[in-house]
């Protein structure tokens, strides 16, 4: 199974510490957000990946060689990265992973080894979505089941009150949900006015098609989503200081 991380973004929200550096490449601890990241995947048997770059692409590639000399990478480049969203990052990653099954993370994403654990060890079949249930805010990538557990509902714009927890920005996309949602994308993405969509619009299109999309529950296990400099202090918090206790 491949692995796509989406790096496109700059990251402005996280000024001074991004104007002139990624922000997958911001230290944590002895490491960075990415290195964090790639480690994880490899240490979780996942050792083929599809990078999607655009703000400093050429740092990000320098520095996955220099870390990761022998790794299986691909790069695609969202070269609008400045005037779009998640969607376009995604669907721009669509020749290398269409009809395939592949893990999507956020590059922003730092988590503990258990969220891949229990992702992994899944059947085959559905496509997954972690959640993390204990905070729900208003703003965040909502996530809605049916009394089955099964995915109805996934977007920012969705009631508080109907949603079962905030999707991370980590997921396992099946083989049939893979083909579905580049479809969903580039259907989309036809139209300008759809640029700044976020990925999740199209994984929306795609629950509400029927195809199986489960809910993976990672309440309590560490994660952060590193938007802002108080995400960074909280990374810094659960992942650097642990790091440099040893």
């Amino acid at each position: 199974m491949k692995a796509l991380i989406l790096l496109a973004g700059a990251g402005r929200r996280l000024h001074p510490l991004t104007i002139d550096s990624p922000k997958s490449l911001l230290p944590i601890g002895d490491s960075t957000v990415l290195e964090h990241m790639i480690t994880k995947l490899l240490r979780a048997d996942i050792s083929s990946f599809v990078v999607v770059c655009g703000f400093m692409e050429t740092t990000i590639r320098c520095y996955i060689g220099e870390r990761f000399p022998d790794i299986d990478v691909t790069y695609v480049t969202n070269e609008h990265f400045l005037t779009t969203n998640t969607g376009c990052s995604l669907l721009v990653a669509r020749e290398h992973l269409s009809g395939e099954a592949f893990i999507k993370l956020d590059g922003d994403v730092i988590f503990d080894d258990e969220v891949l654990d229990r992702l992994l060890a899944l059947e085959e079949g559905p496509s997954y979505v972690c959640i993390d249930r204990s905070d729900i805010g208003e703003e965040v990538i909502k996530v809605i089941c049916n009394e089955r557990g099964e995915v109805v509902r996934i977007g920012n714009r969705l009631p508080v009150d109907h949603a079962i927890g905030e999707s991370i920005g980590i997921e396992r996309i099946s083989r049939a949900t893979s083909t579905a949602l580049f479809e969903s994308l580039e259907a989309m993405m036809v139209d300008p006015a759809n640029h700044q969509n976020y990925y999740e619009v199209a994984y929306d299109e795609v629950v509400r098609a029927g195809l199986p999309f489960r809910a993976v529950d990672i309440t309590g296990l560490h994660w952060v989503e590193m938007d802002d400099l108080a995400d960074h202090t909280q990374a810094q918090a659960y992942f650097g200081l642990a790091e440099q206790r040893g």
